[in-house]
């Protein structure tokens, strides 16, 4: 799964050494990335050496990074990248396809179907583009190059080779996003070995090349991150009076219905008093737009820690479960 450390990784853009390095192997940091390897977790020295010999560092991937579309665009023009009229007809040839399997995620883990498909079109275009980089590059250039995230990218790596060898295929093979996610869902390494989840049945959990485990994978990413069933996702709001006193775009928690409706805050579908809410003020095409988020606004966001992410999410899963 693809996630975007733009703000926090803005540090990273830093040289590694006077020479600036260009191969994985020249980093200071890689010789250590070896050791845990071998002596932690018993992989051959000889063919961890070679993997960091034959691939690549990617500087571009560090800038990449640095720069999401999530926050470099303005709504209007982030919300056609995923939502248009050939994504909702794709997407409603996925779910056709798979409606068995995506009948039973939902049945199981209360995840709708339109959501499910909806990150999927998001992610991967419904499993059409998994992504460029080799996964083993990808990680590897953040693991290395210094920043406040390159240990959290050096155990994405070792969980990425960890996982390699327990499905056996070679590292190097794999591609996937810049920033390391894999598969139809874009799961990062730690989040495939604690969510995905093997829907068919046949003793072998896929994501780079099974639709059917990838949904399963994704609705128990949700679901395990506090889903709702037949909760409300969103809702378009009316605001007046002292409506700017609450702060914006927010994924923190501490703001219920009856807070915000006292500074008003009016949502076209209502929930319970104290259900979770979270402000938001988006461009759109005829200018300012304001939502209130719902509880199940927040578990998308732990996909990808964006306003614009889950808000594209929410119209596209609406727009396919319109088209059904």
């Amino acid at each position: 799964m693809q996630r975007f450390w733009g703000a926090l990784l803005a540090s990273a853009l830093v040289a590694v050494t006077a020479a600036q390095a260009e191969q994985l192997t020249e980093f200071p940091r890689t010789s250590a990335i070896i050791d845990v390897l071998v002596n932690e977790h018993e992989f051959d020295a000889a063919q961890v050496e070679a993997w960091f010999a034959e691939g690549e560092y990617i500087a571009r991937n560090v800038e990449s990074l640095a720069k999401p579309a999530e926050t470099t665009r303005t709504y209007a023009e982030y919300r056609p990248l995923f939502v248009s009229d050939e994504t909702v007809e794709n997407g409603k040839r996925f779910m056709e396809d798979q409606a068995e399997w995506l009948l039973l995620a939902e049945e199981r883990t209360g995840v709708s179907a339109e959501v499910i498909a909806a990150i999927m079109g998001v992610e991967t275009r419904y499993g059409n583009f998994l992504g460029v980089h080799r996964t083993f590059d990808a990680l590897a250039t953040l693991a290395v190059t210094e920043g406040r995230r390159a240990d959290y990218f050096q155990r994405e790596l070792i969980n990425f080779l960890l996982i390699s060898r327990d499905q056996s295929f070679d590292p190097l093979s794999v591609k996937g996003s810049y920033a390391g996610a894999m598969g139809y869902p874009q799961f990062m390494p730690s989040s495939y070995l604690a969510y995905a989840d093997d829907l068919d049945g046949d003793g072998n959990i896929d994501i780079w090349n099974d639709p059917v485990d990838a949904i399963g994978s994704i609705a128990r990413y949700l679901s395990e991150h506090g889903w709702q069933r037949d909760a409300p996702i969103a809702t378009r709001a009316h605001v007046s009076g002292e409506y700017r006193q609450v702060e914006l775009n927010s994924f923190d928690r501490d703001r219920t219905l009856a807070d915000v409706a006292a500074l008003g805050w009016d949502p076209l579908i209502a929930a319970q008093d104290d259900a979770q809410v979270h402000p938001i003020r988006l461009d759109g095409d005829e200018g300012a737009e304001f939502w209130l988020g719902y509880r199940n606004f927040w578990v998308i966001s732990r996909y990808n820690r964006s306003v614009a992410y889950s808000m594209a999410i929410f119209q596209l899963s609406e727009a396919l479960r319109l088209s059904q």
